[in-house]
Formats: structure tokens, sequence, C-alpha cells
């Protein structure tokens, strides 16, 4: 079974549907990272119709299978290529033209204000078939140039949304082992996080701030979020840190500061571990589109 891995898009907002198709190809094979067009980024949503494919990045390998829902984020670097290269492949895949913040974790995040979870992928299941049937309309509407209004194509890209979330959710919840209490001190500590995003932050300073132990926290939150709390802490500073260095050209050293970060080299470090890639490295991905 794959690991369940999601993206958070945080102040989220549509602006076109700018490409959809029906590909057919032989011997498919994919390269991008981070794909946007002028000050707005691509989400691309779709499902594989024959011959899976495997995608890998910075999050680990996911095998998109056929029927399986697939949403490929911003500022994402990922590779394609096709399990077996002697069969013919064919997707259909819609792409979306939104501005948002993004981050990518390995566990569900809740979420909050304006921000939308998202999956990377939805296995096959009976359950996917309104999805694929609203991304073949989306796709036959491209494809047929029809002439459609913002309106139309919002309302669709929102429907599609709902879907995919309602989806993750049915699918999230029947897992959810965790108890009402332990979940609100999740969510507290993770909204304390999002509004001290630049104080340099502790374990024990987000405990005290929400009026609990640090041990209690440290084993509450890892159960629930499957993951430690300083590696979200980390996360999330990263993830305002890549909003600077993209949209405001800061270096390293200067996004640091606003997220409490004065050691460079550690920056370096955490930014390679979760992202896989040099701060570097991205900064030239983001100038070659």
């Amino acid at each position: 079974m794959q690991k369940s891995m999601f993206v958070q898009l945080n102040n989220i907002s549509f602006e076109q549907i700018s490409f959809a198709h029906n590909l057919i190809a032989d011997n498919y094979s994919y390269h991008a990272i981070g794909e946007t067009a002028g000050d707005c980024q691509v989400l691309e949503i779709g499902f594989v119709e024959e011959n899976p494919v495997v995608c890998s990045g910075s999050m680990g390998d996911i095998v998109f299978e056929e029927n399986g829902i697939f949403i490929i984020p911003p500022n994402y670097a990922f590779s394609i290529a096709v399990e077996d290269p002697e069969r013919i492949h064919r997707h259909t895949s819609a792409e979306f033209l939104i501005r948002c913040d993004s981050s990518f974790t390995d566990t569900f995040i809740l979420p909050r204000g304006k921000s939308l979870t998202l999956p990377f992928y939805l296995a096959p299941s009976a359950e996917n078939s309104e999805i694929i049937a609203r991304i073949r309309d989306i796709a036959c509407a491209q494809t047929a140039q029809l002439q459609r209004n913002y309106f139309e194509e919002c309302a669709d890209f929102m429907a599609l949304l709902a879907k995919i979330c309602d989806r993750t959710q049915h699918s999230l919840c029947a897992g959810d082992t965790a108890s009402p209490g332990n979940r609100r001190h999740c969510i507290r500590a993770k909204a304390y996080i999002s509004e001290n995003i630049d104080k340099r932050l502790t374990v024990s300073d987000v405990a005290n701030a929400i009026g609990v132990s640090k041990n209690y926290l440290t084993n509450v939150f890892s159960s629930t979020e499957g993951m430690p709390l300083m590696e979200y802490i980390n996360r999330s500073k990263l993830s305002y840190m890549m909003l600077l260095i993209r949209r405001y050209d800061y270096t390293l050293a200067q996004a640091g500061k606003h997220v409490g970060f004065s050691d460079v080299n550690y920056i370096s470090r955490i930014f390679k571990r979760y992202y896989g890639m040099t701060v570097t490295e991205y900064k030239r991905s983001q100038e070659r589109e």
C-alpha cells in the first residue's frame, strides 16, 4: 500500500483553466519543476486510463495506477515514466492556473482559514468515478474549444476540488483513531506556529503557549499527525521561506531571518532534506519557467 502524501495550498484563488487534454503516447516520460505562468502557478489534476506511470519527487515515488486520480501541485519537482515502455500510455488531465502558497507533507494537515489540503494521489476506487467524469468533461470542453466564461470554468474547478476533498476526507476519517482532545491540541499547536512563523520556536514554546506539557504534546502530535512537532515547525518555516525566495527574490539568509533561522548551513541541510534540491537549484528552476 502506498504512503499517503499531501499538498497544502494556502490563500488559494482560481484564475483560469489553462490547458486540458486526452494524451496518447509511446514510452511516455516527463520532467518538470514548479510550473508557473506569470505570477500564477499550475495545478494539474488527472487520471491514468492505460499503462500506469511512476511519479518520482522529493516526497518519494508514487505509482499512478489506471483509474487513480493524480494531483500534481505547484512548485513541485518531479519526473514521470511509464511502468511498461512497450505499451501505449493514455491519460486525461486538466491544468488550472491558480495563485497560492504551497507546502508538502507526508501526513495530513487540517485546512485552516483559506487553506486547502489535497492528496498527491487517490488510489483506484469506484468512488473515483465522479471525479473522472468531471476531469473528462473539462478536457472535452477544452479540446472542442467551447467558449466559456470565467464563472463556468471556476465552477468546474471548484466542483472538482469538492469531489476530491470529499473522497479524501472519507478515506482519512475511516482510519483516523485520534481522540477529539488530541486532535484539538494539534490544531491549536499548528495555529500557534502559523501565527508565530517569524519567531524562533521550540517544542517547549508551543507546548507552553497552548497550556500542555512538552512531553504530552510531543507524543500526541507525533501519534496524531504522523510526524514530530519539530519537523512540522521546520516544514512550515521552509514553506514560508520558499514564498519569500520565489516571489521577492530573497537570499537564503534574508528568508531565514524572517522565520527565525540564523544558521544558513542548517537551513540548507533541512531545505535539501525536505525538498530534494538546494535553494540555488530551486531558484534556477523558477527562472527557467
